[in-house]
């Protein structure tokens, strides 16, 4: 049997790495509450100052995705947020190893039509890359790519081996 200093190092450990997932779990909630809200500064701030969101465009640093929300005649501002919208993440794996993480799954944005009925804008599979500085995690990088034959195993990459 483990001696108790040994079972405490054990509990502590894990209960290090439960509460750095239950952070990036709501770092995902905050993304999608401040894209629905607008809130570019807020949304913004999910990603590293040196962070990239490789999607359907690709968008680095914090001045760029505070655009991409700000942005009047941008796509966020006229066919999502301006009509009513829900981001969701989920469920996501993650698994983190001290100050570096990643997650995995998929993310589904709602938003309004004009019959006020509600239809997905976008649905896709996506790879977080993130980074824990100054005990605040971030994205680094996101990857994302719509639902569409063949492109689940081009993003879904870590979890096969996650064990």
């Amino acid at each position: 049997m483990a001696s108790l200093e040994a079972q405490v190092a054990t509990l502590t450990a894990q209960v290090a790495e439960l509460t750095a997932r239950e952070e990036i779990r709501e770092l995902l909630c905050r993304y999608g509450f401040a894209a629905d809200t607008g809130s570019a500064r807020e949304w913004s701030q999910t990603y590293a100052p040196d962070g990239v969101y490789d999607g359907l465009e690709t968008i680095s640093g914090r001045a760029s995705f505070a655009h991409a929300i700000d942005n009047p005649a941008g796509v966020h501002k006229r066919d999502i947020e301006s009509k009513g919208s829900l981001h969701t993440s989920g469920p996501v794996m993650i698994r983190v190893r001290g100050d570096e993480a990643w997650a995995e799954g998929p993310a589904l944005v709602w938003v309004r039509d004009e019959h006020s009925s509600w239809r997905p804008f976008s649905l896709s599979y996506n790879h977080w890359d993130l980074r824990r500085r100054t005990g605040r995690w971030a994205v680094t990088r996101r990857l994302s790519r719509p639902v569409a034959p063949g492109l689940a195993g081009e993003v879904f990459t870590a979890w096969r081996t996650a064990g």
